[in-house]
């Protein structure tokens, strides 16, 4: 039995969140297999995606100790981290980020999922102070294996920190096509409007959003601007939405998965501006429930895509304009992109991400 520990980083900094759901997906996965066995390094859990499973101080006294203090669950986690690494009971360690506490205590191998390069490649975006960039570089550079979630973060990977290609294994994301979509309503939605799912900061683009969706409001007057997630619009959010004149036309809501699913249902229009992405999941879920796409056409984007998606240039508001208006005016296009969408699906099983992480895993054990 191949023992792999997943530590407590981001199910514990989580409680819902497409890397921490990559995780429990991947925990499920090797649990399902017969010759491998998947622990997380846990003692409180408030992660959505594990809720079913079990923990020490996943009681009343867990409750009280933490009582939803989210510095003190972090801290606690960490110190259990530690002493689990510290026995070094598994055969293969794979950190959920990049936090370096674990290397020197570890004397098992250890395998990482690089998510993306962004800090690499757009800095300008992010404060100098920073700490992540520095864990993440001592992590990569010290993992035996890599696991880069699309082609576009393995050339990026390749390039900056000039690893080897036989370090990296490309293994994209994937989704449950046999899992029943379920959908939670959501009362009060306009009858017409476009989707902006996530973080909004920096990087994500969505101020050249905003002016495009500004100026798409004098086309289609009923159009509104449901954002998904990254929480309520900040100070400066709030005056461009004001400043643009939209403010009656633009909302932001806080959702569960379900939720979620019935918003990509009712949207005319998913919309994601990135500048950098390093796959893109929300790219999976909109084709899953049958959402039109309107998405940058850098980094990962076209890779994970593919011809499901009408592209635009998102350093251009008239491109990302463009886009989203020929999508808005012609339903017979957005069906086509629709019913592309289920095809470009089947290429990202999540067994198939679960098949070859197992592989690698036994690659890096040279069990193979």
């Amino acid at each position: 039995m191949t023992r792999i520990l997943y530590d407590y980083q981001k199910f514990s900094g989580q409680r819902y969140g497409g890397i921490s759901r990559y995780f429990a997906n991947l925990v499920a996965g090797v649990n399902a297999h017969a010759s491998f066995e998947a622990s997380i390094s846990l003692l409180y859990n408030t992660n959505y995606y594990i809720g079913d499973l079990n923990f020490p101080l996943d009681n009343a006294i867990g409750k009280m100790i933490f009582d939803s203090k989210p510095k003190r669950i972090d801290k606690w986690n960490k110190q259990y981290s530690n002493l689990l690494i510290k026995k070094n009971n598994f055969d293969l360690l794979h950190p959920t980020y990049y936090h370096p506490y674990f290397i020197n205590k570890t004397k098992k191998p250890y395998v990482l999922t690089v998510h993306d390069m962004i800090y690499e490649l757009l800095p300008q975006h992010f404060l100098a102070t920073e700490r992540l960039p520095d864990y993440k570089r001592i992590t990569i550079k010290n993992a035996t294996g890599l696991i880069a979630i699309s082609q576009s973060t393995k050339n990026d990977m390749m390039q900056v920190f000039n690893i080897p290609a036989e370090k990296i294994q490309m293994i994209y994301h994937g989704i449950n096509n046999n899992q029943q979509i379920i959908t939670e309503q959501i009362a009060n939605l306009p009858a017409i409007y476009l989707l902006f799912v996530g973080e909004r900061a920096n990087y994500k683009n969505f101020s050249r959003l905003l002016q495009c969706f500004a100026g798409l409001k004098n086309q289609y007057p009923d159009l509104h601007l449901v954002c998904a997630g990254g929480g309520e619009f900040d100070q400066e959010e709030a005056i461009l939405i004001k400043k643009l004149n939209v403010d009656k036309f633009c909302q932001q809501l806080t959702v569960t998965d379900t939720q979620l699913n019935y918003l990509y249902q009712q949207a005319q229009v998913f919309v994601f501006p990135s500048l950098y992405e390093g796959f893109g999941y929300p790219l999976l879920e909109a084709f899953r429930v049958g959402c039109a796409i309107a998405a940058s056409n850098t980094s990962s984007f076209p890779e994970v895509g593919g011809d499901a998606v009408h592209y635009f240039s998102p350093d251009d508001t008239h491109s990302i304009y463009k886009a989203i208006d020929e999508l808005l005016t012609d339903s017979t296009l957005r069906k086509q992109y629709i019913e592309k969408g289920y095809e470009q699906l089947k290429h990202f099983a999540l067994e198939r991400e679960i098949e070859e992480t197992l592989n690698f895993y036994t690659r890096i054990l040279g069990r193979q």
